[in-house]
């Protein structure tokens, strides 16, 4: 197990930099529309360019129907509504809202940033002040439980904090 846990860590150092390293190379990278496919053209070629371009969109929409489905049992799980009918409620909202974003992208994001940003901060916060309960129960020591609840839960505020902070600066 240790061995497994030491080669995790120096493969993912090792993936860390080779991701990094054209970008420290080159600045401009940072400044693309998209990072990834503008440092594989450049060491790369076109080919492999498009191959990350189309991975990241099937990655992103991904994420979206996984956000959509997680949502769906999310909202059933809290107020017992049918699922077939918030699915139905999510898919118009959505179908609305996307023409309406279209309008003007970047501050359509601007403006769901922030909030989103807090209630992810916020349910972070409350994963990780609940966790000595969790340990507790499946006889975890508690100082060890508590020390990092706390840790966590004051980088969850911070985080909270600094997304408010942002926001208003």
């Amino acid at each position: 197990m240790r061995r497994g846990i030491v080669a995790g860590y120096v493969l993912t150092a090792v993936g860390v930099v080779a991701a990094v390293a054209p970008l420290a190379a080159d600045p401009a990278f940072t400044r693309a529309e998209l990072p990834g496919v503008s440092v594989a053209q450049v060491f790369s070629g076109r080919a492999l360019a498009v191959t990350i371009g189309v991975g990241i969109a099937v990655s992103i929409a991904g994420v979206m129907l996984v956000e959509y489905l997680a949502l769906s049992r999310l909202i059933h799980a809290v107020t017992s509504w049918p699922v077939r009918k918030i699915i139905a409620g999510l898919a118009i909202a959505m179908l609305v809202a996307a023409p309406i974003s279209l309008i003007n992208p970047d501050a359509f994001y601007d403006n769901l940033l922030k909030p989103s940003l807090v209630a992810l901060w916020l349910s972070q916060a409350m994963v990780f002040a609940v966790y000595p309960l969790f340990a507790r129960r499946h006889r975890g020591r508690a100082l060890p439980a508590w020390s990092l609840s706390v840790l966590a839960t004051t980088f969850a505020i911070y985080g909270i904090w600094a997304t408010l902070h942002h926001a208003s600066s």
